[in-house]
């Protein structure tokens, strides 16, 4: 079970996005010197924010929580999901994932968690220490400027990373003979979860030429260490294999990359990854894949 039994305990779900809607239910039993009073919720956001969908108990009362379900009800987009407890001071983490359209997460009252696909079918156990994130819709023709990558994103959980913490995202493209600038990709980390946030690590190629190609990048940054003020590095690599000799790039297709010192202690950071194919770039991205692993 899942007992708040102070009052400045209760549960939360913090969306990562800001996208139209996420929706919730909670309901529990309240406890008052053997006086049972059932209760329930129903929530909604379009917001990245952190709800309180099971509120403090009063005072002599012990809330036992019976049901979550929390679900992404957009048609397209993904939203990462953070089910988390806290006493008022200390925040622990009860599951933490990427819901696509129409996917919800349940917990029961014994604690288990299940995920489902919006069908209904269950989506199976989720991988130890990882989360996940994807695109559904192509992006594109674009890249021209700087421009966030959908399905690249994954909100960390609070009091993670650690080190040896692993991001990865691979994404295929496509170009048309327009645009022969110099690629440039960025592992970002921030609050925004767009190309507000700040760059760790960049990764500039060589430039492209004047040929239709079909390429996938790989990016994978490692944290070397962790910490607040300026104790947090990432390593990066990013590696490009494409069908021509020239089109995407024409010279370098491997790049690696140090951060500088930051701050990975920031709540509610999310990794993820901009794309600059350069003035003129008609890039199309078919299919994205992002990966935190070793939390």
């Amino acid at each position: 079970m899942l007992l708040l039994a102070t009052t400045s305990s209760k549960l939360q779900v913090v969306t990562g996005s800001a996208i139209a809607n996420t929706v919730m239910h909670a309901s529990w039993v309240d406890n008052n010197n053997s006086a049972i009073t059932p209760g329930a919720l129903h929530a909604t956001t379009a917001s990245a924010v952190t709800t309180d969908l099971v509120a403090a108990p009063g005072a002599s009362t012990q809330r036992n929580v019976g049901m979550v379900v929390v679900r992404n009800t957009h048609a397209s987009s993904s939203n990462t999901i953070t089910i988390q407890v806290t006493d008022g001071t200390i925040v622990v983490p009860i599951w933490s994932g990427v819901l696509g359209p129409g996917q919800y997460v349940t917990m029961n009252e014994f604690g288990v968690i299940s995920v489902f696909l919006s069908n209904g079918m269950p989506l199976g156990p989720v991988a130890a220490g990882k989360l996940e994130n994807w695109s559904v819709a192509a992006q594109g023709a674009g890249f021209a400027s700087d421009t966030y990558l959908t399905g690249s994103n994954i909100l960390i959980p609070n009091s993670l990373p650690k080190v040896g913490t692993k991001y990865r995202c691979k994404f295929s493209v496509s170009k048309t003979a327009a645009g022969t600038a110099t690629p440039i990709l960025q592992i970002r980390i921030g609050t925004a979860g767009t190309t507000a946030d700040t760059s760790r690590c960049s990764f500039t190629f060589g430039a492209g030429t004047a040929v239709a190609d079909v390429g996938m990048f790989e990016l994978i940054g490692v944290f070397r260490t962790v910490g607040s003020g300026t104790s947090a590095v990432l390593q990066g690599y990013c590696g490009l294999t494409n069908l021509a000799s020239t089109g995407l790039a024409s010279t370098v297709k491997g790049v690696q990359t140090t951060s500088g010192g930051f701050d990975s202690t920031v709540a509610n950071s999310i990794i993820g990854v901009s794309v600059n194919g350069g003035t003129s770039a008609a890039w199309t991205v078919q299919l994205v894949e992002a990966e935190l692993s070793g939390l």
